[in-house]
């Protein structure tokens, strides 16, 4: 817990100083650890196949049954979500293609994992 805390606290100190690729590299090694991998090289062949992959997720789930997702409970995935939040800011600036695949990956684990304050 302790490892978390000091993470995002350096993610956010990387942003305050304008830091943004190293902010985006601080997320991207903890989301590693907690088993959310990224690509080395973002491309737009990738950034399609991603928006694909969750089009579809999201073509067979209403609205009602998004409102009946439950709270997210599973500890790793909370944490992933909080970065990806994080990274998801700071990406905008430094590395803009990668917004994309952040949000399908937030959108990913909401529909597998439920809601909590980062969906």
């Amino acid at each position: 817990e302790d490892g978390f805390t000091s993470n995002t606290l350096l993610a956010k100190l990387f942003a305050a100083s304008s830091k943004y690729d190293e902010a985006v590299n601080n997320c991207l090694s903890i989301l590693s650890t907690l088993g959310e991998e990224f690509p080395q090289d973002i491309s737009l062949p990738i950034v399609l196949n991603d928006l694909s992959v969750i089009e579809t997720t999201l073509a067979n789930i209403t609205v009602d049954q998004m409102k009946l997702l439950p709270p997210m409970t599973d500890g790793p995935k909370l944490k992933a979500m909080k970065f990806l939040s994080m990274m998801s800011v700071y990406s905008i600036i430094s590395k803009p293609m990668m917004l994309p695949l952040i949000s399908c990956r937030m959108v990913s684990l909401m529909t597998k994992y439920g809601f909590c304050d980062d969906s």
